[in-house]
């Protein structure tokens, strides 16, 4: 690891090409994940110590060295208990090959299950080291909820029945802000439901008029907003209208007809996972609209008779994209304005196959910044950057197959 470090420091990043800024990166990230492993010796070693000594508090030890808080203080012990159960894990950590966010994974899913289930999970320990290395957080997490469920369902387990029994929620008041803090699990339908409730909500109350409270950053300000839907809904003044939940559901056909497969394409605004039976009851409900999605995606036009793109487009772009859709960027769909690919302004309709959600950064860069957008019929998107570079990618993942 001196090796890889000295490396990194031997760069000039004044003159380095592209190559070299990707090797450098993956070193930073190797080095990063060794220096996890480091937190959990060190954890590892202060409760064998503490063992002996039930005088030291452990957490605050590192809380004091680190200069973190105890909450913070407390992962590197939660990642030991989780690299001890499954040793695997640990070799890849120290070897750098995967990260500390990956073990956490592990750890959030340990917390669930019973010893005996826990246990399971660890004998996969080949599978889950080899997927860690090789995965993003994201995806990898995904494959750990998988191998959950089959354990849940090995033993017989109704899982939504069972997240519905680990719900909770827990208030507390920060001692150095002040502020009165929120933090809860609900099990997946509540929690889509509650999702759409407050996103309906902000959408009702800000959509023309923001508060001068709101914070300039764009995922702060959606958070800010989020917060005051949750407050107006606790004390009545987000009851307005109906009350009815607008929430869109995207499923692929084959898989609301005939069940999961391999490539089932499920998605209701939250990265949550729902039995299809769920799904086949929302279809049903009045304040759900179910977007089924076929081979041929979603289309709906409305030419030049409007600039801004309708409820119903917005709910298809939401179906296709989770982010923005400039590959690599992370912002939300939430945080993204819907872009017209053919600007309005220069005779662009308003047609679903036009419009491509794009964050508040790349919406700049593409009306200022001098790249150039452009969309197949199967959204393929194709960007042109001022240098003449061109960066080609596929149609969004979460399109109907």
């Amino acid at each position: 690891m001196v090796a890889v470090v000295e490396s990194i420091a031997g760069v000039d990043w004044s003159v380095a090409d592209e190559a070299g800024v990707r090797s450098a990166l993956i070193d930073v990230r190797r080095v990063r994940a060794w220096l996890d492993s480091v937190d959990v010796a060190a954890s590892r070693r202060l409760a064998e110590l503490a063992a002996v000594t039930p005088s030291m508090f452990p957490e605050q030890v590192v809380a004091e060295s680190g200069r973190v808080s105890l909450t913070e203080a407390s992962k590197g012990f939660e990642r030991a208990t989780t690299t001890a159960a499954v040793p695997e894990l640990d070799i890849a950590l120290r070897h750098g090959n995967t990260s500390g966010a990956h073990v956490d994974v592990v750890s959030r899913a340990m917390r669930q299950l019973s010893p005996d289930q826990r246990n399971r999970l660890a004998q996969r320990g080949d599978a889950l080291a080899l997927a860690a290395s090789s995965l993003p957080r994201d995806e990898f997490a995904r494959a750990v909820r998988a191998e959950v469920r089959r354990i849940h369902d090995d033993d017989g387990i109704d899982r939504l029945r069972q997240q519905r029994r680990n719900t909770h929620l827990r208030t507390w008041v920060d001692r150095d802000t002040g502020m009165f803090c929120l933090r809860g699990e609900f099990d997946p339908e509540t929690g889509a439901l509650l999702n759409a409730r407050l996103r309906s909500t902000v959408e009702t109350m800000f959509r023309e008029h923001q508060p001068d409270s709101c914070p300039a950053d764009p995922q702060l300000k959606q958070h800010h907003l989020r917060a005051l839907a949750l407050v107006a809904l606790a004390t009545g003044g987000g009851s307005r209208g109906s009350g009815r939940i607008d929430m869109s559901v995207l499923i692929d056909a084959e898989t609301l007809l005939h069940g999961e497969h391999p490539e089932s394409v499920i998605d209701c605004g939250v990265p949550i996972d729902l039995p299809v039976e769920t799904l086949r009851r929302w279809a049903c409900c009045a304040d759900i609209t179910p977007i089924i999605v076929a081979a041929d995606g979603v289309s709906l036009y409305l030419g030049r008779s409007s600039r801004t793109a309708n409820l119903a487009q917005r709910r298809a772009l939401r179906a296709m994209y989770e982010t923005c859709a400039v590959p690599g960027c992370t912002a939300t769909f939430d945080d993204c304005a819907i872009h017209h690919v053919i600007w309005y302004r220069n005779g662009g309709r308003t047609d679903i196959d036009h419009l491509l959600p794009v964050c508040s950064k790349h919406h700049h860069l593409v009306h200022e910044g001098g790249w150039q957008l452009a969309l197949d019929t199967r959204r393929n998107l194709t960007i042109t950057f001022p240098d003449g570079a061109i960066m080609t990618t596929g149609p969004p993942k979460r399109r109907g197959r």
